[in-house]
Order: structure tokens, then C-alpha cells, then sequence
């Protein structure tokens, strides 16, 4: 018996997309190319070619590739790599999320972005599907709004859907509640949860 790789699946369907097998290969192309001068890769034209492939993409392409259900370490690290989170986000040490946040308040897509994250996902505990506005679609849309952003989220690991930003709240002192609350909106919300 063959196991199913639904990440697998969704990069072979985007492949054969025209638009989005070349937007798809230009963000990749862009997230692994090292600079002449750091080794590193360009992470704002990665992250420009990112944003450029979640809002030109149809969301059917897009969500399969980042919300593909895995139940092997395979799958679920190809599902991770699909925004080539080494560039897009990671660096050696894990930024403060406030600095994050004050970050992308200073861009207004980002802000408005993540407004519409908090809006979209914000969960409640007495809403029947975890959502206080009820609607997934919404979530997911905010969700995939944030990619290629200074607050990018994806997969913890490989082994859960856990989502998180690249950032930490170790050095957040005196706003130590706010910078828990917002990893919380991702770490703990029942309605991403649900979404995903």
C-alpha cells in the first residue's frame, strides 16, 4: 500500500498551473540563491517573491500547498519548506516579537495584514467551530496574508500543525503580556487550530 503525500500532490498540481508554477519557482529561486556577499539569501526579494506568489496564485493552489495534511516527518517537512523558511523568516537568533510587531506596523500592508488576521482568526470559546466571525475561508485567507511578511508564520515542526511567527517573548519585560498574547494568537487559538 502507498502512503498518500497530499503535499506531494499539491506541488504536482501547481506544476502544472502555468502561473503558478512560475511564480512558484521564482519565490524558490529567490528564497535559495546565496548573496555574493553574506552567503545568505536575499530574505526582502524572498520575501517580495513570496508575497507576489500568495496574491497572484488562486487560493486553491496556494492552501493546498500550505495546508496539506501530513502524517509522516516527510510530508510534513516538505509542507514546512514550502515557504523556504530559512530565508523567508529564520536567523540564528529568534527576534522579540515586539520588535517584530512595531516592525511591520511601520509598513502598512503589513499592518492592515495582521489586523485582519487578528479580526479573521480570533477565536471563542462559545462559537461551535472556535471562530468568533464563524468563517475559515476568512481565517485561512488572513493566515496566507501574513506569508512573505516581518511576522511570516509557519510549522513549528514536523510533528504537529502547530504555526507560529519567527520570534521569541524571552526579552519582552515590561510588555512581556502583550508579546504572549500575540504568540498566543497563533500558538493557542482554537480557531486557527480548527482551520487547519
Amino acid at each position: 500500500m502507498t502512503t498518500v503525500n497530499r503535499c506531494l500532490d499539491a506541488a504536482k498540481a501547481c506544476n502544472v498551473d502555468d502561473v503558478c508554477q512560475k511564480l512558484r519557482t521564482e519565490y524558490v529561486s529567490a528564497c535559495i540563491k546565496p548573496t555574493a556577499k553574506s552567503g545568505l539569501c536575499n530574505r526582502p526579494k524572498c520575501n517580495k517573491a513570496l508575497r507576489r506568489f500568495f496574491d497572484r496564485v488562486p487560493a486553491d493552489y496556494t492552501h493546498e500547498l500550505l495546508f496539506c495534511p501530513c502524517t509522516d516527518t516527510a510530508c510534513a517537512e516538505r509542507r514546512r519548506q514550502t515557504i523556504v523558511p530559512s530565508c523567508s523568516y529564520e536567523s540564528a537568533e529568534k527576534p522579540n516579537c515586539i520588535t517584530q510587531i512595531k516592525i511591520c506596523n511601520t509598513d502598512y500592508v503589513c499592518r492592515s495584514r495582521l489586523a485582519q488576521f487578528q479580526y479573521d482568526c480570533e477565536p471563542s470559546e462559545i462559537s461551535a467551530n472556535g471562530c468568533k466571525q464563524g468563517n475559515y475561508g476568512a481565517c485561512l485567507l488572513a493566515y496566507t496574508g501574513l506569508v512573505g511578511s516581518t511576522i511570516t508564520p509557519n510549522y513549528i515542526d514536523n510533528s504537529t500543525s502547530s504555526v507560529a511567527p519567527w520570534c521569541s517573548c524571552s526579552v519582552s519585560w515590561s510588555q512581556r503580556e502583550d508579546c504572549d498574547h500575540f504568540l498566543g494568537s497563533f500558538t493557542t487559538n482554537i480557531c486557527l487550530r480548527e482551520c487547519l
